[in-house]
């Protein structure tokens, strides 16, 4: 199931990054995806910052591919695929390893990826609107679990 949310600023994306926060756990994964500068890295930033990790040290991995972070009780591993374009190879990163390690695996540029990880996986589609807004669509293989995140993060 589909859902659709807009984000009128960073307090609905710090708000979004709770919610998802509270979703968030070993062995999951958050897909993300949208064009530059739609707000993937920010929202990982602050994911990131609510489960324990400096925000200050959360930056785009796009020439390390991946950055792995030590929250509060989980390890996360960073992915930005940018650079690799189109047909990405999952087993080739490793990220099947992370997933087998606990970690709670966050995909910048999803789209990229020619396999999908078996995991119970979130996929946010963000789009930059004229306004200046955001408008997120997500859909889960966790049930209705996109109907419940929300940017009020409560």
């Amino acid at each position: 199931m589909k859902s659709k949310i807009i984000l009128r600023g960073l307090k609905d994306t710090e708000a979004l990054a709770r919610s998802l926060a509270k979703w968030a756990g070993p062995g999951k994964c958050l897909l993300l995806s949208g064009d530059l500068g739609a707000g993937k890295t920010t929202l990982t930033r602050y994911l990131c910052s609510s489960l324990g990790v400096d925000q200050r040290h959360v930056t785009s991995p796009t020439f390390s591919l991946i950055h792995e972070y030590r929250g509060e009780g989980i390890d996360i591993a960073h992915v930005d695929l940018y650079r690799l374009g189109q047909g990405a190879d999952v087993f080739e990163l490793g990220l099947d390893e992370y997933m087998e390690r606990g970690f709670f695996v966050v995909i910048e540029w999803a789209d990229f990826l020619e396999d999908i990880l078996d995991c119970v996986s979130l996929r946010l589609n963000i789009t930059l609107l004229s306004d200046g807004t955001r408008q997120v669509e997500m859909e889960s293989t966790d049930g209705n679990l996109a109907e419940t995140i929300s940017a009020g993060g409560d």
